[in-house]
């Protein structure tokens, strides 16, 4: 293990103007279960160092995953190649530090001691559970996948932040058939940081429940409907919406909520937070360029508030970055979102469907990269879900596509549940009431 303090002499003798490194470290622990029994178990230990330099006025890029005595020479050398092939306009910044960061510890050393071997009893204890509920149950795959990162960023100018969480996930797929010969698959994903916390019973049920209650789906008449989207396909569709938030987009004239800052954007019952100082596995004092990240509000009664910057797209507009720069895959920096919120209504998820009367619910939504056209924000994506009659979930659909308007759904929303929970792509999202949507089925 080298001494970074190399790694930054080796910068200033090779005449760089300023020095960031970004190390993490992760451990992973996962383990997968089929009908019953351990079907795979696995440990790993990875560590990254990600090296972003300015050279000759211009910013490069390393990544190693080695960290001996040639890694400075590697990463120094790699940087400045970077840097002499860019040819970008932008601003090359490496940030000095924020005047105040607001730390917690989220870190759960509750998870990390307890023994794996509990940690697959729980996992076995789930898997009798599901399929002791019900006999037409007859697979049921259960994976866990358990992280610790520990983030550290340190730069030129003296700043060193650190940050380590971790927590785990159980997914849960069960197939059901039924005496006719049709086959219907659920699935289920919980966030864990505490085993104790986990409801076996209640996560069971549901898993089973949202299986077996596909038995005989079909289309419907193709129509507008009113609809009630639960959740997870709010939760997909609200990812698209707040990718229009991004300052590289808006600056790219890619948004389209480009120059509708303080505009009225979406439903008055539509408020939508960024929280990344929430206590939770997603908190995030700093942001991956060393920004301190705050709580903020991006939509408040459907109404535009801010859009979101970098370093780099903060400099362009003249603006302080609002500590929203996270790296993609590359090394570089975007733009990106932790811990999005939507403020919940007061009306349960029945409560939505007696507000709808007669409708659709609408569980899951796929083809979003293929189906949405993000020039236009119109969309036909495949569906399935329940119909809503009487005010009453009613007999279950599929082989369905729902289309529209992205901007219109969000501008006819007309009630939140108060159903708020963790989703998959990890936004805390409650189901809603849209007043119609255009589904073809028969």
């Amino acid at each position: 293990m080298i001494s970074y303090k190399k790694v930054f002499d080796k910068a200033q003798a090779e005449g760089l103007e300023a020095l960031e490194l970004y190390v993490s470290e992760e451990r992973n622990l996962s383990f997968s279960l089929f009908r019953g029994e351990l079907d795979s178990y696995n440990i790993s230990d990875s560590r990254v160092i990600e090296a972003r330099g300015i050279y000759e006025g211009k910013i490069g890029y390393a990544t190693s995953e080695k960290a001996d005595s040639t890694t400075p020479d590697y990463l120094i050398g790699h940087i400045k190649q970077n840097a002499r092939l860019t040819n970008s306009d932008d601003k090359s910044i490496i940030f000095r530090g924020s005047e105040k960061y607001r730390r917690k510890n989220v870190f759960s050393k509750k998870l990390q001691d307890t023994p794996v071997e509990e940690k697959i009893r729980l996992a076995k204890e789930f898997h009798t559970a599901v399929t002791s509920r019900n006999d037409k149950i007859r697979e049921v795959e259960i994976s866990y996948q358990e992280s610790t990162e520990a983030v550290t960023l340190t730069n030129s100018y003296g700043l060193k932040l650190n940050s380590k969480a971790n927590s785990a996930v159980l997914f849960a797929q069960a197939v059901a058939t039924d005496d006719t010969g049709e086959t219907k698959s659920g699935m289920v994903f919980r966030l864990i940081t505490d085993l104790n916390d986990f409801d076996i019973n209640e996560t069971a049920e549901k898993l089973v429940n949202d299986t077996v209650s596909q038995f005989g789906s079909g289309p419907c008449e193709s129509g507008k409907y009113r609809c009630v989207f639960s959740g997870n396909a709010f939760a997909s569709l609200l990812g698209a919406f707040l990718q229009n938030l991004s300052s590289e987009e808006v600056q790219k004239n890619s948004s389209l909520l480009a120059g509708k800052l303080g505009e009225k954007v979406a439903s008055s019952r539509l408020t939508v937070f960024e929280k990344p100082l929430e206590k939770n596995a997603s908190f995030r004092y700093f942001d991956d360029e060393g920004v301190a990240t705050s709580n903020k509000t991006l939509i408040k009664n459907g109404t535009l508030q801010t859009y979101l910057y970098n370093l780099t797209t903060a400099a362009n507009d003249g603006k302080a970055s609002t500590g929203n720069g996270y790296k993609s895959r590359d090394g570089k920096i975007g733009v990106g979102l932790r811990n999005v919120f939507v403020k919940p209504g007061t009306l349960t998820e029945e409560g939505l469907f007696e507000k709808a009367g007669e409708g659709v619910y609408i569980t899951s939504i796929s083809g979003l990269h293929a189906g949405m056209n993000p020039q236009s924000g119109n969309f036909s994506l495949i569906a399935q879900g329940y119909m809503v009659r009487d005010g009453k979930r009613a007999e279950p659909l599929s082989l369905i596509t729902v289309a529209g308007n992205l901007f219109d759904v969000f501008a006819q929303i007309m009630a939140v549940g108060n159903n708020q929970e963790l989703r998959m792509n990890g936004y805390f999202v409650p189901s809603v009431l849209v007043k119609k949507i255009s589904v073809s089925g028969k």
